[in-house]
């Protein structure tokens, strides 16, 4: 009891009640348990924490169910680390699953390895007792061939979302194309204003913009267009058509031949 009559609980653990702490739910299941457990047991329940990294980190379902496939019913082989530390690994592992079993990141700059102090391929099979030191890079990233040679559900998910990860990013940073349309505007109000909003409403961006023709009855507009998606782009074409403008697409206007009209115009005014 403290000052006010509040209660306050005090847990004095012991190394083997950490250990349990640290494990989530199995931590729980075996303090209930009459189980005694010593280190090299404790290492059998590792694939449930590795299990809900996974799941933190938004793996799809695909990869949990591959990885409780593959981890809760193989047989396991046990190798070390240069500071000898015990990885635990199913049966045919390879340096790839040793090398994210230790940390995802080191797995995902992976050159190289030696396999008890000799250098190895990636593909190698490791063995109980295989002394592993991996040989790491900044500047690179996972094969998708690592796939077909890795058996741990980690590996193979770390792998695949680095990969899902990059394209997500490369969809952002899509390419913007340069385009044109030539486009006959009617002389009444409010219609030059009509086609640019269209096309701004379909996120094209209007760089440049000139009238080509006058006539009695409408100006001819060329605008210069940069694309930044093109199926709005092809909602804009649909609608100038259901508009009834006339309009023809310029498909490769090249910088050079607009410059040239510029000057021209500026040298006739």
């Amino acid at each position: 009891m403290v000052p006010k009559k509040q209660r306050v609980e005090i847990q004095i653990r012991t190394n083997e009640m950490h250990e349990f702490a640290e494990r989530g739910i199995a931590s729980h299941w075996l303090y209930k348990s009459s189980e005694k457990l010593n280190q090299v047991s404790l290492k059998e329940y590792d694939w449930l924490r590795d299990l809900v990294e996974i799941i933190e980190k938004g793996a799809s379902p695909e990869d949990f169910l591959e990885y409780t496939k593959l981890q809760m019913f193989q047989d396991n082989v046990f190798c070390f680390t240069p500071t000898g530390e015990v990885i635990k690994l199913p049966r045919d592992a390879s340096p790839i699953d040793f090398a994210y079993a230790v940390h995802t990141k080191i797995g995902d700059s992976t050159i190289g390895c030696e396999i008890n102090g000799k250098n190895s391929p990636l593909q190698s099979t490791l063995k109980n007792g295989d002394l592993i030191k991996i040989i790491v890079s900044k500047n690179v990233s996972p094969s998708m061939h690592w796939l077909s040679i890795t058996k741990t559900g980690k590996a193979r998910a770390a792998i695949r979302r680095y990969w899902q990860n990059k394209t997500n990013i490369n969809q952002k940073i899509a390419k913007k194309y340069i385009t044109g349309l030539c486009i006959k505007i009617p002389h009444l109000p409010g219609k030059l204003g009509e086609v640019s909003s269209l096309i701004g409403i379909h996120e094209c961006n209007i760089v440049n913009m000139e009238i080509v023709s006058k006539k009695i009855d409408y100006l001819e507009f060329i605008f210069d267009i940069q694309v930044n998606d093109l199926k709005k782009y092809t909602i804009l074409i649909s609608e100038l058509k259901l508009k009834e403008y006339k309009f023809r697409i310029i498909r490769h206007r090249k910088k050079d031949a607009l410059l040239q009209r510029i000057f021209k115009n500026f040298k006739r005014n």
